[in-house]
């Protein structure tokens, strides 16, 4: 009886050990993951002032398919306004969100009725709030990863991204922009932000690869002031959101 009790004891003290060694790698895991993002989060905004950040910044985007496409950005992070104006061929689209959230769309300055209009230049008022989820997520980064967006945070790993030794930190994010799986590249050497990929694990020949380069600063922020777009599947290059380096105060 005594040998078996032993043997018994024995056992359910490595089940025990197994456990919790399996416990601390996986909150080892996620404290790495959180250290890593926290650090790069001090690198660009070291006096947290993102979540009051009040700007306007002129946006040079052109695409294989737009290659004159050029926005105007006004975002108050305090109390939750955007104003984004683009031109659509000859016309100026104008895309408001007020800060009791009501979204308006003019063009030319004036509300449009012409459905054919509507539909070409985009100018139903619901898409607004993908314009303002689209903007504070892709220049917010990295401070825009936070509770409020990400849903679950999955492995951190180390790899090499765009010749640079980097971390890549899987994601899943709440609301999808594109897509709610998002693969974030964080320099080793100085928590710089390299860039991300926004896959589709159910058909891997979607998706987008973006470079970040560069930086301007906005109220003591770092922003990067370069995204390369390039298809996720062939890295062919599709465009680039270029931030013209003078930055306005939105009054």
């Amino acid at each position: 009886m005594k040998i078996r009790y032993y043997k018994l004891h024995y056992i359910l003290i490595l089940a025990v050990c197994f456990s919790s060694s399996c416990n601390s790698q996986k909150t080892q895991q996620q404290l790495d993951t959180q250290t890593i993002l926290n650090k790069s989060i001090k690198t660009y905004d070291p006096n947290n002032h993102w979540p009051i950040t009040n700007f306007k910044i002129h946006i040079q985007e052109p695409r294989l398919s737009n290659p004159h496409r050029y926005s105007i950005l006004k975002m108050n992070n305090n109390d939750h306004s955007f104003e984004l104006k683009r031109n659509r061929d000859q016309h100026i689209s104008t895309h408001i969100i007020d800060e009791k959230g009501i979204s308006t769309t003019l063009l030319d300055g004036e509300v449009n009725t012409d459905s054919t209009q509507i539909k070409k230049y985009r100018l139903q008022p619901e898409r607004n709030p993908n314009y303002q989820k689209f903007y504070q997520h892709l220049i917010g980064l990295p401070m825009s990863l936070n509770k409020a967006a990400v849903d679950t945070f999955g492995k951190t790993s180390k790899t090499v991204f765009n010749d640079t030794d980097s971390y890549k930190i899987e994601l899943v994010l709440k609301e999808e922009i594109f897509s709610k799986h998002w693969n974030v590249f964080i320099s080793q050497k100085d928590y710089t932000l390299l860039g991300i990929e926004i896959v589709f694990p159910d058909d891997p020949t979607k998706g987008e690869r973006l470079y970040f380069s560069g930086e301007i600063i906005i109220e003591g922020v770092k922003i990067p002031r370069i995204r390369h777009w390039h298809e996720y599947d062939t890295d062919a290059y599709s465009g680039s959101d270029i931030i013209v380096k003078e930055i306005v105060r939105n009054k």
